[in-house]
């Protein structure tokens, strides 16, 4: 019996898929350098509006002008609130978004992060509320991050579409039936309220229940959309109670795991900053350069700057510095080569001089390649005034 002749068919379409398997990966890297420069590009302008408002709020304003900076920052938020969340939706859509479990008390968490919002309810004229009910252990392993982009999400959303009355933000750690830890995490509001028909809806990308009143209020039609798939994410749902006039409640429940440390990490008060920090600050971006040192100026900081990595890593050699500043995005060596050839040049140290990325994109910092070049620590741009002092409290090393 003759052999059988190959099918030539079956082969070429195998050689075609793995061609287009191919494309599909190369479209998605570039996907992925394109967001990272988005993120960059957006971002550096933005650390420059946000920089300078800062700037402005700590010098003497009259009536008017503290309006035109409340006005000013609102807007800033908004913006800022509108990138991340494109950022967020296109990785969700790519499969790129990881979860990085960490331990954490989620209580302290949850105070915290209403905490945040206070000053926007009460803007607003409305009461911002926080109910806990913890049955158990409240140090949990879970992505912190994530949890705070899905629970500020909704608070957000709470006092925007709410004219007046209050929100109530609630947090209940428990036992499960099957012995999993439980965590249900909800926000109540008296606003607008939503039409039940309208409920599936709204979770959609770019959907609102009214998009003229979603539009009046600043609303992208991405938070809801966001918050669902992260929740699915993290293997949780999310289910919503509400009315036309009467308030919504949107409620989140997931399981989550004991945090493996069981002590606490009680962060150290910050300790007074001695005068005349030497500080290199590697960035190319001149506006975000002057930024840093506006947000710096009052407390006597000695600034050297550079423009690439290249050169911190000349400077690092040359200088005695306290703490170093690194961009990640910089022509000729990038942050993260930097930072990684002055740990190699640095050697085995007992402490280490800190390194603190300044980064576009607080996930990314999360990600091996941050973490191989041992970065101390990350701030996420747009830089804020009290993040930046907290981190030369934190790590700047103590004078010889």
């Amino acid at each position: 019996m003759p052999d059988r002749m190959p099918d030539l068919n079956v082969d070429r379409t195998s050689e075609a898929l793995r061609a287009e398997v191919a494309q599909l990966k190369e479209t998605l890297k570039r996907k992925d350098q394109f967001l990272a420069t988005v993120s960059h590009e957006v971002r550096s302008p933005m650390n420059g509006v946000f920089g300078m408002a800062d700037a402005l709020s700590r010098t003497p304003l009259d009536e008017k002008q503290a309006r035109y900076l409340s006005v000013l920052r609102d807007a800033c938020d908004s913006m800022l609130s509108i990138t991340n969340q494109l950022l967020e939706k296109s990785k969700l859509d790519a499969g790129q978004t990881t979860l990085v479990p960490v331990d954490f008390d989620v209580a302290a968490f949850v105070a915290n992060l209403v905490a945040e919002y206070a000053a926007r309810a009460k803007k607003r004229g409305l009461v911002l509320e926080l109910e806990t009910k913890i049955l158990i252990n409240s140090r949990i392993r879970f992505d912190k991050m994530r949890l705070s982009q899905v629970l500020g999400n909704l608070i957000s959303n709470a006092i925007r579409y709410t004219d007046e009355g209050r929100v109530v933000v609630r947090v209940i750690l428990q036992m499960g039936r099957e012995g999993e830890r439980r965590l249900v995490l909800s926000v109540e509001d008296s606003g607008i309220g939503i039409a039940p028909e309208k409920h599936a809806h709204i979770f959609g990308a770019f959907a609102s229940a009214d998009p003229v009143e979603s539009a009046n209020r600043g609303g992208t039609g991405l938070g809801l959309n966001v918050v669902q798939a992260l929740v699915g994410l993290m293997g949780g749902h999310i289910k919503l109670d509400s009315a036309l006039g009467l308030g919504s409640t949107f409620t989140v429940e997931l399981v989550v795991e004991a945090a493996i440390s069981d002590a606490a990490e009680r962060e150290a008060p910050r300790r007074a900053l001695r005068q005349n920090l030497r500080l290199l600050l590697a960035e190319d971006n001149d506006s975000n350069a002057f930024v840093f040192a506006v947000l710096l100026e009052d407390i006597g900081v000695k600034i050297t700057r550079v423009r690439n990595g290249e050169e911190a890593v000349s400077a690092y050699k040359k200088g005695d510095f306290d703490a170093i500043f690194m961009d990640i995005q910089m022509p000729i060596m990038n942050g993260i080569k930097a930072a990684a050839a002055i740990r190699a040049a640095e050697g085995a140290q007992d402490h280490p001089l800190p390194i603190i990325a300044l980064s576009a994109d607080a996930v990314a910092t999360q990600c091996p390649e941050y973490k191989a070049a041992r970065f101390t620590d990350a701030i996420t741009k747009p830089m804020r005034q009290k993040e930046l002092l907290d981190m030369l409290a934190r790590f700047a090393k103590e004078s010889g």
